[in-house]
């Protein structure tokens, strides 16, 4: 149901409710002194099940920013919204 903007497809209301929730849980993190990197990211339109098949990227392609956070130098970043390796401004 299409009311006042809202979205027939719960998908990306999912995705604004996950990204809220990293920066909320991020702060949390950094107020507790804790050396722990949080952050969302996206792999972007991958070639999977969950596309039909119909993405441009395959799925080790949409893995590499996952990989890149998890080996980053330090400083990683933190409470920020990663796609192909930069932050997305939100």
């Amino acid at each position: 149901m299409k009311i006042k903007g809202w979205s027939n497809s719960m998908y990306g209301i999912s995705k604004l409710f996950e990204i809220s929730y990293t920066f909320l849980l991020a702060r949390e993190v950094e107020s507790e002194g804790n050396k722990i990197f949080v952050n969302a990211m996206c792999p972007g339109y991958c070639a999977t099940d969950m596309s039909s098949g119909r993405g441009n990227k395959s799925a080790a392609e949409g893995a590499d920013t996952a990989i890149w956070l998890a080996l980053h130098d330090l400083p990683s970043p933190h409470g920020k919204f990663i796609t192909e390796r930069s932050e997305i401004a939100w």
